[in-house]
């Protein structure tokens, strides 16, 4: 059983700054329908951001606009290329779009948030994964093998539209690793020393609606109710990103991301048990409602490989070769997160040079890991 004693958790804090974030969110099955009159609330001329697998649904948008949607890009790359920014922001410039309405997974939204931060538009986000970057105000973008990230108020959505009928053809093995993905923000969340109380009830609430869900999607993954709990778990994800700062876990996701392309949702699945064995000694209180909102049973300094479990059971990845990485980029990844990160006060639990290489190499094997 897991471990039971007062914690700053189960107390609250006294110390924190909570700003509540102002994106409007409209949810439930069937509201791509309203897509178009909340995106005219903010003008009358929009241009479409999709990724190709929402098809179908940016012709639901174009048709309810009416002739209003002045400038169409459908195809996205994960890690959002500058140079794809730079194209974007020049058809949408040249079309004299007041709103935009991103329709897809992180990609397009990351993209679409990088023409919103260039021209400041505003933005309606309708996701299709379970990303949960749509309730955030953090961009972000690679160039040479680098991957950059910032906040700004002016790409965070104004509206984010969630129809869980729009996710029923992500496929379950896409579905448990951006899912999976959408717990590590929450994970981080709940460490994050900027959180407050109520971003901790928000994130263990994430996390238990997404480890209940993603069972559900294994069995019936055109079930609306399962997807509608999962897309439920999605948002409390990013708002708990957002209302809190990353740590090891992401900075790692990025640095890997950008220097290797690796694809992005299972690369936060592969690395969240061994960021998490490595914060867990730091953080037992955080790490224990973390277990007890994942249903996990187990030592608090056994989390990493509790984790590392039950993704195997969902049939995740759970090496990082087995998502691309070569042996050849081994020591190079290694060199780079070093550079970036080794000995920077990465709260709860700094990591040296040492740490990350046993991180790396640990998380490349695939190795369950060690309590």
């Amino acid at each position: 059983m897991i471990e039971k004693e007062p914690s700053e958790v189960s107390v609250g804090r006294a110390d924190f700054v909570h700003q509540w974030p102002a994106s409007r969110v409209v949810f439930g099955p069937g509201k791509i329908s309203v897509a178009v009159s909340e995106a005219a609330r903010f003008g009358t001329r929009f241009a479409v951001i999709h990724d190709p697998t929402a098809q179908s649904a940016a012709d639901r948008v174009a048709s309810d606009a009416r002739g209003g949607v002045r400038a169409r890009i459908g195809e996205v790359a994960q890690h959002v290329p500058v140079q794809a920014v730079t194209e974007a922001v020049a058809i949408v410039r040249g079309a004299r779009a007041e709103v935009l309405i991103c329709i897809g997974g992180g990609s397009a939204t990351g993209l679409a948030k990088g023409v919103a931060r260039e021209l400041a538009l505003p933005l309606v986000a309708v996701p299709t994964t379970y990303a949960g970057s749509e309730m955030t105000s953090i961009w972000g973008h690679t160039e040479g093998g680098k991957k950059t990230t910032g906040r700004a108020e002016t790409v965070r959505p104004r509206t984010v539209v969630y129809d869980p009928e729009l996710t029923l053809d992500l496929p379950p093995a896409i579905s448990v690793t951006s899912g999976v993905n959408a717990i590590a923000h929450c994970v981080e969340a709940m460490y994050a020393p900027e959180s407050s109380p109520m971003t901790r009830v928000a994130a263990a609430e994430g996390i238990r609606s997404m480890s209940r869900a993603l069972p559900g999607i294994l069995d019936e993954p055109r079930d609306v109710a399962v997807r509608g709990f999962a897309l439920r778990g999605a948002w409390l994800s990013g708002w708990s990103l957002e209302v809190s700062t990353t740590g090891l876990h992401h900075k790692l996701c990025h640095i890997l991301g950008g220097l290797l392309d690796l694809p992005h949702s299972p690369l936060h699945t592969v690395l969240l048990p061994y960021a998490v064995a490595h914060i867990a000694p730091a953080a037992k209180a955080e790490t224990r409602i973390v277990l007890e909102s994942l249903g996990l049973t187990g030592p608090v300094t056994d989390a990493g490989g509790l984790i590392w479990e039950r993704h195997r059971l969902l049939g995740a990845p759970t090496s990082l070769a087995e998502i691309g990485m070569r042996e050849a980029d081994v020591e190079r990844t290694i060199a780079e997160a070093s550079a970036a990160l080794a000995d920077r006060p990465l709260p709860p639990r700094p990591i040296g040079a040492s740490g990350l290489r046993d991180v790396i190499l640990t998380a490349f094997k695939g190795d369950r890991p060690a309590a």
